[in-house]
């Protein structure tokens, strides 16, 4: 998900795609949104071979966007520079593991190996084993999604953080504002897919 220019590292992830292909995984990839570098993302889907695994859709509407994200089995960031990635966010509260690059605020939300998995950005030899071993292995995709959906829920809800604010400021929060219990926050399991 984003557009399609190099701080994003889409031509490095099309090349840890094709080597995690060639390591075994059977997946398919897609890519979500639009930019610059959309000639060059296309080219290297064809010189690394893996054309008929990749999918470029295009800029898309917000819902359909999240509903990529929902239908995926893992969502993979392979940005060279982020704040806190609201993609991961999103894509961790409805449940779909995450690998991202350990740069700027991501090992905030992403823990590796509990709420997610991290690699160092531009390895593209790590993120390969990273995006395999996820392929491999539906417990640990189960595993770290619920995690990660936990991790979203407790620590980044809006309502949790705005009641702090309106305590400091003396003020009664509002009924939305006030925090909840774990499990009344919690939303249900979203139904995992075949894999793609």
């Amino acid at each position: 998900m984003g557009r399609l220019s190099p701080e994003k590292g889409q031509l490095g992830l099309i090349e840890a795609f094709a080597l995690a292909r060639k390591r075994g995984l059977d997946a398919e990839l897609v890519l979500v949104g639009d930019g610059q570098d959309r000639a060059a993302v296309m080219a290297r889907v064809v010189a690394a071979g893996v054309g008929p695994h990749v999918k470029l859709l295009g800029r898309q509407p917000e819902d359909r966007a999240l509903e990529e994200t929902a239908r995926s089995d893992v969502l993979v960031l392979a940005s060279f520079m982020e704040g806190l990635p609201v993609v991961l966010m999103e894509a961790m509260a409805l449940g779909v593991p995450v690998i991202a690059p350990d740069v700027a605020g991501i090992p905030e939300l992403v823990e590796n190996g509990n709420t997610g998995m991290l690699f160092t950005a531009g390895d593209w030899d790590q993120l390969a084993e990273r995006m395999v071993a996820l392929g491999e292995d539906a417990a640990l995709r189960e595993r770290l999604a619920d995690a990660g959906r936990r991790r979203v829920e407790e620590q980044f809800d809006a309502d949790l953080a705005v009641a702090p604010l309106f305590e400091r400021l003396g003020n009664p929060a509002p009924a939305a504002a006030v925090p909840r219990s774990a499990e009344a926050r919690r939303r249900p399991a979203r139904p995992r897919p075949a894999a793609r």
